[in-house]
């Protein structure tokens, strides 16, 4: 007994509808789940202080400081003739200054990370609501396309 379906391109079409908004509709999802982390990351970066997020820069400028004022130290005391003296200085002083620009870089960067989740969380209602309109057409045209796909099935052919 032959029972091979029937080639019926309304059906082909309407599957590929239906996958097409079945993809819509994980994307709409995971870009919900998107924001939330967004949100939470915004969340944890506000509630935690300016002092406690710049605490590493601060520290490790610092280091970075005191190693440039030892290897001047060991500069001087190694008696080094006044041509390479005034060299290590040189180099202390330009190592210091990258070190310094590289802290505030770094602070400002603080500042405007921080800038950035207040103005997310501001607009967190706006977002969460275009996503949700975005997953509820997104269900809509899955369940129609899905009811299309169970109208178009080809009949078995005995």
């Amino acid at each position: 007994m032959n029972h091979h379906s029937a080639y019926d391109r309304a059906h082909d079409d309407a599957q590929r509808l239906a996958r097409r908004h079945e993809r819509d509709l994980h994307w709409a999802k995971e870009r919900r789940r998107q924001h939330e982390r967004e949100v939470a990351a915004a969340s944890a970066l506000l509630a935690s202080t300016p002092w406690a997020l710049a605490r590493r820069t601060v520290a490790i400028s610092l280091v970075l400081l005191a190693a440039v004022g030892v290897g001047e130290a060991v500069a001087a005391a190694a008696h080094l003739p006044a041509g390479w003296l005034l060299l290590a200085d040189a180099v202390a002083i330009a190592f210091a200054v990258v070190v310094v620009v590289c802290a505030a870089v770094s602070l400002t960067g603080i500042r405007s990370r921080r800038a950035a989740a207040r103005a997310l969380l501001r607009s967190h209602d706006a977002r969460l609501s275009h996503t949700q309109y975005h997953i509820h057409e997104s269900v809509h045209s899955f369940i129609d396309s899905h009811a299309e796909v169970v109208n178009t099935r080809p009949a078995r052919v005995a």
